[in-house]
């Protein structure tokens, strides 16, 4: 279940819109639990996708090597796929990473995913610093994407965003 219907594309620079969901292992997740402990790798996926496949060696070293710096979470879309299907996946390719099943789309409309894999780095202070493009190395950047200081332009940059959505939101059902 998201907790927010903000109705824009998340990028970069933006905050990141809050959600709570269910892993296919039972273990809760929130992301705004997560801010100011550590960053969040979110990574939207399906099973019959091959660039997805390709990404899980990666996936799998960070979570060997980076777990306590930066929390992993991949959300299956739905889109032609099932849960059985994703805990199927999930055995076949030992992942040792956080799945979830996203039933109805609701996160991955909330962060407007139309391909996979899309993926989002999200800082400590919940700040979308990747739409992307996520750098091959993670250990380089795992630093910043920590620092706890909230620096008061990016802090600006998102309420700016923020009302802008919102201003759209109440202009659109005017």
């Amino acid at each position: 279940m998201a907790s927010s219907s903000l109705a824009y594309k998340p990028n970069e620079g933006d905050s990141a819109p809050d959600f709570e969901i269910t892993s296919i292992n039972g273990e809760h997740f929130k992301l705004s639990d997560f801010k100011g402990k550590q960053s969040v790798y979110v990574v939207f996926w399906n099973t019959w996708c091959h660039f997805c496949i390709k990404k899980i060696p990666k996936l799998k070293m960070i979570q060997n090597n980076l777990a306590n710096d930066i929390k992993i979470m991949a959300i299956n879309t739905s889109r032609d796929d099932s849960i059985q299907e994703s805990l199927s996946f999930q055995k076949k390719h030992h992942i040792n990473y956080m799945l979830s099943f996203d039933e109805g789309e609701i996160i991955t409309d909330l962060y407007n995913v139309h391909g996979v894999p899309t993926e989002f780095i999200i800082d400590i202070t919940g700040t979308i610093v990747h739409r992307d493009g996520v750098p091959d190395d993670l250990s380089k950047h795992i630093k910043n994407w920590n620092k706890k200081e909230h620096n008061l332009v990016k802090t600006l940059y998102s309420y700016i965003h923020l009302f802008m959505a919102l201003f759209n939101e109440v202009n659109q059902t005017a």
